[in-house]
């Protein structure tokens, strides 16, 4: 029912689409128009400032559209990159800066005079230009930096700002917010035994299953490796129980075709945490991290909610409670990570 209202809403209201390998292309194809563009601009100032006669080509009313940069604009069919406020301006600027170059050039080969208010309204119109072009460029490598490359989805260095952002909201407001750390279960089996494409191959597919499974509002990271971040808004730890448990059922159930003879399944294992208001996102992020562990300790394949005591265990997949206590100090300190480092600020 829920993934057939998120359709109807789809349909409704249609995104279009808009990916790493999408972001990828136009950063190809923009990177030679946008050199061009900066040649032409220089190629303008020598006929201004030499008081050089001008060539056919500058003097014509559609020049915009044979320069490289118009072609670009002319020829780029992303409707996400064609629909966003920064395309439409830059490609209205564009024009802009083509027509007073014109009529600055003919001005040249009339041999009249330049005002000052002309030329400086055209360099304010290249200023412009260069301003809606670098704020998309920006969100294209933003998007290239943001994105782990081989699932797709957000890397650790996207969440942040996420978490941050939702950190504010519940100190604000008071409402809620979980976190879910999802780690694959004997990984490290799969590449052994069939190799680190198939380790891809899985990695991709789990990325899937989470992204298409989450509500609309939820958010999904790489952590790296094997490991996964889940944020939940509005959504109290015990809430997020079950919510994360249809995701952990729904994966164990998932066959991932490595070939056309081999396919495979994985189990996760998932703790949860609450955002905590009056601490850092870190504290929240390794309370979660704490309650995996403790999954991984009781057998792996099932999903825990963070309690105190688990702040006591050691993070070991396999060392129970009691024997954490009999592990040694660099035993235990081995097994024991830091994420101040990753969400400082938090």
């Amino acid at each position: 029912m829920a993934a057939q209202d998120a359709a109807g809403q789809a349909r409704e209201n249609p995104t279009p689409s808009f990916g790493l390998n999408d972001a990828e292309k136009i950063v190809r194809r923009l990177a030679p128009a946008l050199q061009a563009h900066g040649l032409w601009i220089q190629h303008i100032h020598t006929i201004l400032v030499c008081r050089i006669p001008p060539e056919d080509s500058d003097l014509r009313a559609d020049g915009h559209a044979t320069a490289e940069l118009g072609l670009w604009f002319a020829d780029e069919n992303n409707e996400f990159i064609r629909r966003h406020p920064d395309y439409a301006a830059a490609l209205e600027r564009h024009r802009d800066v083509y027509a007073r170059a014109r009529a600055l050039c003919e001005a040249v080969a009339h041999n009249r005079q330049i005002m000052p208010d002309k030329y400086q309204a055209f360099a304010e119109s290249i200023s412009n230009l260069d301003r809606s072009l670098e704020a998309l460029v920006k969100e294209l490598w933003d998007l290239l930096r943001h994105t782990d490359p081989l699932t797709g989805i957000a890397t650790r260095f996207a969440m942040l700002p996420r978490l941050r952002e939702e950190h504010r909201r519940v100190q604000r407001t008071g409402l809620t917010c979980s976190v879910c750390m999802v780690d694959l279960d004997h990984f490290k089996a799969i590449n052994d035994t069939y190799g680190h494409r198939a380790g891809d191959t899985v990695l991709e597919a789990v990325s899937a299953h989470l992204v298409n499974n989450l509500r609309r509002y939820d958010q999904v990271c790489r952590y790296g490796g094997e490991e996964f971040i889940l944020m939940l808004p509005n959504t109290e730890p015990a809430q997020a129980v079950p919510i994360v448990d249809r995701l952990r059922r729904g994966l164990a159930e998932l066959d991932i075709h490595l070939d056309q003879d081999t396919s495979v399944r994985v189990t996760a294992s998932m703790g949860i945490s609450s955002l905590l208001a009056e601490r850092p996102i870190a504290a929240s992020i390794e309370r979660a991290d704490r309650a995996m562990y403790a999954a991984k300790r009781a057998g792996r394949n099932r999903v825990r909610l963070w309690r105190p005591d688990y702040d006591c265990a050691p993070l070991s997949p396999s060392a129970s409670p009691k024997e954490g206590n009999a592990q040694s100090s660099e035993d235990t300190k081995s097994t024991e990570r830091s994420f101040a480092g990753e969400f400082p600020n938090g």
